[in-house]
């Protein structure tokens, strides 16, 4: 008896951590390091033209994403002023990333690579509930190189997550997209 006892105590213990790791484990971001080149056009000195898999975009005020992403040895970053505009009309290049499960904390960390051209650079980054994207959960403005990182607090069970980046000014790289979510306790 005593046998049972501890092998279903051990039993609701990994059902209860395994509850816990798929709460955890309900957003997720597609092609956050931009390897994935399926659809792209390969154009000159490594870059590629197009929108990457899993992302939307819109042609920047330039009308052109035929620089949106370079191989800069073997690491692939996105142009994010190729692929987003804030003029005439904003437009933020965008991805679904899942729905809360439970109420928590949304985290996106992500990396800004040396831009091109001029380093004077000003991106833009949200966390948008999909029903109102006028209304950012969380933004901030980058203009520095780096690890970078955007938390929503107190997010509602049932929502519905896009994360979203916008270059106002300069040519940021950006790269190593990751969201995660940790339940309220």
């Amino acid at each position: 008896m005593l046998r049972k006892t501890t092998f279903c105590f051990i039993g609701l213990s990994i059902a209860l951590l395994s509850v816990t790791s798929a709460e955890e484990n309900v957003l997720t971001v597609t092609n956050g390091d931009f390897s994935d080149l399926t659809d792209l056009q390969q154009m000159a000195d490594g870059w590629y033209a197009g929108i990457p898999a899993g992302w939307t975009a819109t042609a920047s005020s330039e009308g052109t994403n035929n620089y949106a992403i370079r191989n800069q040895a073997g690491n692939f970053v996105v142009n994010v002023s190729a692929l987003s505009q804030t003029q005439p009309t904003f437009a933020a290049f965008m991805q679904e990333v899942g729905e809360l499960s439970a109420p928590g904390e949304v985290t996106v960390t992500f990396e800004i690579r040396e831009p091109w051209h001029d380093p004077d650079f000003l991106m833009g980054a949200a966390i948008y509930d999909c029903l109102n994207l006028s209304l950012p959960l969380a933004f901030g403005d980058i203009t520095n190189s780096g690890s970078h990182t955007l938390v929503a607090s107190n997010v509602s069970a049932g929502t519905r997550l896009k994360i979203g980046f916008w270059s106002v000014r300069g040519f940021p790289a950006l790269d190593d997209v990751v969201v995660t979510f940790k339940p309220n306790e």
